[in-house]
């Protein structure tokens, strides 16, 4: 006897292949439906190996006739059976071998694929999310074509047309700003929406939850995008404090589809900022926010927002008790774009 492998994209191109390379007495001996990379099944390609027995040649043998119909509950023979066979073994990440079969029983349809979720991929922080969960899961990575989300993703229909009006008579809009220092702040990003996009949130006391908790209700996630680190703890949300525990968090996004919104809490008066900054940059966020209370003190803000900065490179400010305070310009001088207004997204990069 001669046995040999192949592979092909499904078990019926497989058999006719056998059937037409080396005759009907070419039999299938074991079956395999590989999978390679992906997360979970998904972003994965697929095919199919076999094992095929050829007789001994100079000898003659009697045709095959085709499997009896099977007496078992399935009531599935033949290529049918190994095709269910295969399909379970995908469905528990484990190659499983196929009884022998013969080659010349009718072929089972082969199952449609199954779509895969939309992913974000352009950031160097999600090639390592890949390396990760490739590490643990002892399968090699394979990124899908990346995502770049527009700056917009989060906003509601029609938001670029629309501009929010400026509450004029409030007094939190500086009106008195030259129109050159306005000209001179870029608008702030809209929050990163992409599936599986870490959004970071940096703040003092429950500052940074509250804009996350706001953030996360307006792409329309809700609570379960929600993560907590530093020294903030809430019940019922879940803790990303290490870089295991947010690659964990990232797969969720994937598989759910949308952003990851990482609350970050220095405690109430930002001491210990070597150590966070460390822990904050590690984390290696694709977007990092810093949420300033509009009431605190300037000189105070500066000094913990200064060290996040050289730690991280910050993408905009959140701005939270613009109404408790007469000057809640002062925020101006951090010299960051309001892109978080009060839960809401910002009219104005300048106060």
């Amino acid at each position: 006897m001669r046995r040999f492998q192949l592979e092909g994209p499904s078990l019926d191109a497989l058999k006719a292949q056998v059937l037409a390379e080396h005759g009907p007495r070419a039999r299938i001996i074991a079956a395999e439906k590989v999978t390679v990379g992906g997360i979970g099944g998904f972003l994965s390609r697929q095919h199919y190996e076999v094992t095929v027995e050829l007789p001994p040649s100079g000898r003659r043998r009697a045709p095959v006739e085709p499997d009896l119909p099977s007496r078992t509950d399935s009531g599935r023979t033949g290529i049918s059976a190994l095709l269910e066979e295969a399909e379970r073994a995908e469905s528990n990440l484990h190659p499983t071998i196929i009884p022998s079969v013969p080659v010349d029983v009718a072929p089972a349809p082969a199952p449609a694929p199954q779509p895969a979720p939309s992913v974000s991929t352009g950031s160097h922080a999600f090639a390592e999310l890949m390396e990760t969960l490739a590490a643990s899961t002892g399968t090699p990575a394979h990124a899908p074509a990346a995502f770049a989300p527009g700056l917009q993703e989060m906003q509601p229909p029609n938001a670029g047309s629309q501009v929010p009006p400026s509450p004029v008579g409030s007094g939190w809009i500086n009106q008195g700003a030259e129109p050159g220092q306005r000209n001179a702040v870029p608008m702030a990003p809209a929050p990163l929406g992409g599936a599986g996009d870490l959004v970071m949130v940096v703040g003092l006391g429950d500052d940074a939850l509250e804009v996350c908790s706001s953030m996360a209700d307006f792409s329309g996630a809700g609570a379960a995008a929600v993560r907590v680190a530093g020294v903030l703890e809430t019940d019922g949300v879940g803790r990303a404090a290490d870089r295991r525990a947010v690659a964990t968090a990232r797969a969720a996004g994937v598989m759910a589809g949308h952003s990851i919104f990482l609350a970050y809490g220095l405690g109430r008066s930002g001491t210990e900022m070597g150590r966070h900054s460390t822990l904050i940059s590690a984390l290696a966020a694709d977007q990092v926010w810093v949420a300033v209370d509009a009431g605190r003190k300037p000189e105070d803000t500066a000094s913990w927002v200064g060290a996040v900065r050289s730690a991280v490179v910050v993408d905009a400010a959140a701005v939270e008790g613009i109404d408790t305070t007469g000057t809640p310009q002062s925020v101006n001088a951090l010299g960051l774009p309001i892109g978080w207004l009060d839960g809401e997204p910002s009219p104005t990069p300048v106060l």
